[in-house]
């Protein structure tokens, strides 16, 4: 498949840079730059068949932020909210070349083992990885959360957003004081009920269409297979806590950091959830599984397959599944799940044609996908319901939120950027100082 150099120009134009436009962002001569990347502070995007190196621009923004901070600059609090420096001190995840650490740990590897979201889970809130595989036994919701849950998913429709159905749960089990919360220590029983109702919310997708409380004392990607209408078989089970235990957390992502900011004062639990699915739901992030699916249901023909690779070429493909600064190599839990997804024996059409897809953008652009692709990927392989990625990438990461929640509360202080005021003329634009 081949597309014309002004597509990919144009989109090399907005995504990555040449080496000549890197100089000229950093200040600095070719020499210097060629410093950077072989003491591994930069990594040039591989070009298949082409000599010329091209270096991602959020990565090159990002250094530049740091190089302006380490020289005092105060103006550059602004962009350290761009991939600049930390601005928040946190115990949780680290974010390497191989992929998140939990507390220390590798994600890939604790999807080997222990292998059950359940430990993980445990392990970001407490900081102990409990040993072997362990479950949460259902516990029925109170009388008067379940009577308020069934209420609101009655008001969803048929076909609801996944993200709106968790909304609706974690206002349905919330409303205690943080106060409340705190003194009765529930803060950690409360978020196992929280993301067992969301595997019961995964029932929406179904043909049945409806809310399904997890019961009796099973894994949660049990529940989270039957709820979707699947029989539980061991592989499956494995592939619905790979793509769980992968989302748990990413650092202080928007969503993370929306839960940080409830938490810094004083929101209960639920409420912080509640704020980062909100977050969450925007399209370019969870919202992007959703768009993947809908055009991936769409594609009939190799003609509509090449016509989709040159509309993600002409969109500059990187903006919503394609490249990510916190990889410059590629993103390790996408090709994780990939390989997951081509390691099922029985893939679907929509798989194979996914798989297509992905060989044909790598092949012209060499930019790798993100964890979106992956979360699709492996979703398809395994025929779950359009809505599933989507709703098992917020599934996984209310875990990371829950830490962080926690986290941010024992710092005891608000989190408050400052805005930088510029007077706007009448005519609408901004004057810069």
């Amino acid at each position: 498949m081949n597309l014309s150099d002004p597509i990919v120009e144009a989109w090399s134009a907005g995504g990555v840079v040449d080496a000549k436009e890197a100089c000229r962002i950093l200040g600095i001569k070719a020499a210097t730059l060629y410093t950077y990347v072989s003491r591994g502070m930069l990594h040039p995007v591989a070009q298949p068949g082409r000599k010329r190196r091209l270096y991602l621009r959020d990565e090159i923004e990002g250094l530049r932020s740091r190089s302006l901070a380490r020289a005092g600059h105060g103006a550059v609090a602004a962009s350290a909210l761009q991939w600049g420096q930390p601005v928040i001190d946190t115990g949780i995840t680290e974010i390497t070349p191989d992929g998140p650490r939990y507390r220390g740990r590798l994600a890939a590897e604790l999807v080997e083992y222990p292998g059950a979201f359940e430990n993980v889970a445990e392990l970001l809130w407490t900081g102990i990885l409990p040993n072997g595989p362990g479950t949460w036994p259902a516990e029925p919701l109170p009388a008067e959360s379940a009577a308020r849950l069934r209420a609101l998913m009655a008001g969803l429709g048929e076909a609801p957003g996944m993200i709106r159905a968790f909304q609706a749960v974690a206002l349905a089990l919330g409303g205690k004081s943080v106060d409340e919360e705190v003194r009765h220590g529930a803060p950690i029983t409360a978020a196992k009920q929280l993301v067992q109702a969301f595997a019961g919310c995964c029932s929406l997708l179904s043909a049945r269409r409806r809310y399904r409380a997890p019961t009796g004392d099973k894994p949660l990607a049990q529940h989270v297979a039957e709820a979707l209408g699947h029989a539980p078989v061991p592989e499956l089970v494995k592939a619905v806590n790979a793509m769980l235990i992968l989302s748990a957390d990413h650092e202080l992502s928007p969503p993370t950091f929306s839960a940080r900011i409830a938490a810094s004062v004083g929101a209960e639990l639920h409420a912080c959830v509640g704020a980062a699915l909100a977050v969450l739901s925007g399209s370019g992030l969870a919202g992007g599984c959703d768009r993947i699916e809908d055009t991936l249901a769409g594609i009939r023909t190799r003609a509509q397959l090449d016509a989709w690779v040159s509309q993600v070429m002409r969109d500059r493909a990187r903006s919503w599944a394609f490249g990510i600064g916190s990889y410059p190599q590629g993103d390790p839990r996408a090709k994780q799940l990939i390989r997951m997804a081509r390691e099922h024996p029985r893939p679907t059409r929509r798989a194979e044609m996914l798989f297509r897809f992905l060989e044909a953008v790598q092949s012209e652009v060499g930019v790798p996908p993100r964890i979106e692709l992956g979360l699709v990927a492996l979703c398809s392989a395994w025929d779950l319901p359009a809505g599933s990625a989507g709703a098992l990438w917020a599934m996984g990461r209310t875990a990371g939120w829950v830490a962080h929640a926690l986290e941010q509360r024992l710092n005891g202080f608000f989190l408050r950027p400052r805005g930088q005021f510029h007077p706007v003329p009448q005519g609408g634009a901004v004057l810069k100082s």
